[in-house]
This record gives structure tokens, C-alpha cells and sequence, in this order.
């Protein structure tokens, strides 16, 4: 499950998510409210289950969302989750 919670400066937000065995890495995905299926971009990539979304305008949702990288090659997305950004 994802989420998001405000991050320890303006402009960021905090993801968490639960692992995926045998990931070697996540894509992250954001878009601006409301998501559409063509408003999603790459919001970063990281290692574990957890990164720090950045340079986000404050007072904006923003919508996240991740998929598990692994030797199959990435898996679905997650169910989204939404913020606004501090």
C-alpha cells in the first residue's frame, strides 16, 4: 500500500510503500490533480521502499503512484495515493 505524507520541507512529499520481493528497483509516477491517463510523468526512481518527492509547487495535489522493478521486468502500478504539497 502507498503512501504519502508531507515532507520536512516545502514543496516535498514523503512515499512509502510495501517492498516487493525480488525488486531491484521502484519507478515512481506523479501527476497534478486530477490524474488522467496521459498527465502522469516520472516522479523518480529509488531502491527502496520509500523516497522524497521534490520541487513540488505548494498548495497542489499531486497524485503517486509506483510499480516494482525486478529481473520480469516491471510490474502493474500501485493504487494511487494523493497529497497536497506543503
Amino acid at each position: 500500500m502507498l503512501s504519502a505524507t508531507a515532507g520536512d520541507h516545502e514543496g516535498e512529499v514523503d512515499l512509502a510503500w510495501d517492498g516487493v520481493a525480488g525488486a531491484r528497483s521502484y519507478v515512481i509516477e506523479k501527476s497534478a490533480d486530477p490524474p488522467t491517463a496521459t498527465s502522469w510523468g516520472h516522479g523518480g526512481v529509488a531502491t527502496k521502499s520509500r523516497a522524497s518527492i521534490n520541487g513540488l509547487t505548494p498548495g497542489t495535489r499531486y497524485w503517486f503512484r509506483v510499480a516494482a522493478v525486478g529481473t520480469n521486468g516491471q510490474s502493474g502500478w500501485s493504487d494511487p495515493a494523493t497529497r497536497i504539497a506543503p
